[in-house]
């Protein structure tokens, strides 16, 4: 069990007082927490901690040899008395104490990524769930108080709800998570953010700067300091995560490289022109052949498996 760091622990000290000055002070104070609470994810998820230890003081004291002496033998409302003291007294040092000897969560690290021929899915150490591309990968690092993802690549994420905030950095970019299912791809410098269900705010990962916060089928597409939001077939631009590639109406060249993308098998097109054919459907990310045979009965164009990959051109 990890030790939290020393902003962590000032933090727990903090919701420690304040959840002292709420309980003890007046309405001013307890409408003061509350503003408190608001301002930062963060503070929630130590509140929790804070309060569960609060609750169970007497027995985390107890346990430590920390009751006081004759305590067995006092009557049950002198003991009560005798801990509502005790724990004012002990206050933040017993409850931020309680909180991480008690009811902390390990320090929670880990590194995934997809091999570059085939998408792949992950359980996260705390409970969610994480799609990445071929080549993609991730590296969580959970902690008393949050749950921060590096993502390098594209990957969709089904976020367990829990009091602690989650958070995807990509690039310049950054993803708080309120409760959702979306995707973050990070490529040549641009990032496109997609929310399936839920919220989420898209932050500056320099200096916290409130970039956007879109709506359930809509996608944010980043590049250096412009923002575009456009709405968005959510199911369909996920549907890799369930091995499909679903078309609408969309140019080849487009089609192949993202086909090529998922599957990890390079497509050549030899004749421009194919590229700017529309293409429709939905395709099995494993099965290229079968889109390339789906083209060829569209269009007068044919293919050949080579080494590196598949070619497509005319016939």
């Amino acid at each position: 069990m990890s030790a939290p760091n020393s902003g962590e622990s000032a933090l727990l000290a903090q919701a420690a007082q304040w959840l002292e000055r709420a309980r003890s002070g007046s309405e001013e104070d307890r409408i003061a927490f509350r503003a408190w609470l608001r301002e930062r994810p963060e503070h929630l998820a130590a509140m929790d901690l804070v309060e569960r230890a609060w609750r169970g003081a007497p027995r985390a004291a107890a346990a430590k040899g920390l009751h006081a002496r004759g305590a067995a033998a006092a009557p049950a409302s002198q003991s009560r008395l005798r801990w509502q003291i005790a724990v004012p007294v002990l206050g933040t040092a017993l409850a931020a104490l309680a909180a991480v000897a008690v009811w902390t969560l390990n320090l929670q690290e880990q590194h995934l990524a997809a091999p570059a021929d085939r998408t792949a899915s992950f359980a996260l150490a705390d409970g969610s769930r994480v799609w990445l591309t071929p080549g993609s990968a991730v590296t969580l690092r959970a902690t008393l108080l949050d749950r921060s993802v590096r993502l390098d690549g594209e990957g969709t994420f089904d976020v367990k709800h829990e009091r602690r905030p989650f958070a995807v950095t990509a690039g310049e970019v950054r993803v708080v998570d309120r409760g959702t299912l979306f995707s973050v791809a990070r490529r040549d410098g641009q990032t496109a953010v997609i929310l399936a269900r839920g919220a989420i705010d898209i932050e500056d990962s320099r200096n916290g700067t409130l970039i956007a916060t879109p709506r359930p089928g809509q996608q944010v597409s980043l590049a250096g300091d412009t923002a575009t939001i456009a709405p968005v077939d959510a199911d369909a631009a996920l549907a890799w995560r369930e091995g499909r590639l679903v078309v609408e109406d969309q140019p080849l060249a487009a089609v192949a490289a993202r086909l090529a993308q998922l599957s990890g098998m390079p497509i050549v097109l030899h004749d421009p022109t194919i590229g700017a054919l529309h293409v429709y459907g939905t395709y099995r990310i494993g099965d290229v052949p079968q889109f390339l045979d789906a083209l060829g009965a569209l269009y007068p164009v044919a293919w050949r498996r080579t080494e590196q990959g598949y070619e497509v051109f005319r016939r």
